[in-house]
């Protein structure tokens, strides 16, 4: 079940606002575009599948949506009733990446693992980082190209890691891929360079592993880690801030989510636990 419940309603209650986040659950477009057009319907979240398909019934769309090829965030002008579609996926990859990556500096390079909407949310974040070499992997080496012709100048498709070549540096890892992919990368590859490692999925298999096979090789590589959860977090923090117009109260969202997913983990994810300290 998704985490957005506990994340919205916190950040509605701490901000001051009246709202109550539900979750809207159907496989028609139509049914979801109705809903988000109700009167009582203010905006909402939206997932897989109908993030590409939800781009005819919006009235505005973001830039960065229009990129990335999908809309997550939707909200509506009470006043006109306009419903404009965004996305806020890039932005939970950016914020949790830059504060680790930032330290590096130099001409970062990136790769990203898979070739779906996720992967286009990570070239449009890793774009706007300022990455200056990003490597899109993918066993579909067609999909690769695909996003390396809208996204320009600095990416380059690869089939697998042969393609990578001898790499002077690799700042940071992207994972797409579902988490029953079971998808690695060599392990000398990640000893060598330590890149910070995202990915997306939540879960690596339906036993209920939290981390996925990528995160649990990298994570004995030395290397630094942001769980599936904590993009999630972030990109909800993002949306927060959009429905309520005011700062996203993260401490208490992090705390919130913790004790919904986390409560009897030993391990919890580590960047959540910061921010629910406060740091």
């Amino acid at each position: 079940m998704s985490a957005s419940p506990v994340m919205q309603n916190t950040g509605f209650k701490q901000n001051g606002k009246p709202h109550l986040y539900e979750r809207f659950d159907t496989p028609s477009i139509e049914e979801v575009a109705e809903k988000l057009s109700s009167a009582s319907t203010g905006g909402g979240s939206v997932s897989i599948p109908h993030k590409e398909a939800l781009f005819p019934y919006m009235d505005e769309v973001s830039e960065s949506a229009r990129a990335i090829g999908a809309i997550n965030t939707v909200t509506k002008d009470f006043t006109s009733n306009r419903l404009h579609g965004d996305n806020t996926d890039w932005i939970g990859i950016k914020e949790q990446l830059l504060p680790k990556t930032k330290p590096r500096g130099g001409d970062q390079v990136g790769l990203i693992v898979g070739a779906g909407g996720t992967a286009r949310a990570a070239a449009y974040a890793f774009r706007s980082m300022g990455l200056k070499q990003i490597f899109v992997m993918n066993r579909t080496y067609e999909r690769a190209v695909a996003i390396v012709k809208d996204f320009g100048d600095g990416f380059t498709a690869v089939r697998d890691v042969n393609g990578l070549g001898e790499l002077a540096r690799l700042d940071v890892v992207m994972g797409t891929l579902p988490g029953p992919a079971n998808f690695t990368l060599p392990q000398e590859l990640l000893e060598k360079h330590k890149p910070v490692v995202i990915d997306a999925a939540y879960r690596s298999s339906a036993s209920g592993s939290r981390f996925t096979a990528l995160l649990e090789q990298s994570v004995q590589a030395g290397c630094e880690v942001v769980e599936g959860m904590e993009m999630l977090f972030e990109q909800g923090c993002a949306q927060c801030e959009i429905w309520t117009g005011k700062s996203a109260p993260r401490k208490q969202i992090a705390q919130a989510l913790l004790a919904d997913r986390f409560a009897d983990d030993p391990n919890p994810p580590k960047n959540l636990v910061y921010e629910a300290n406060g740091a």
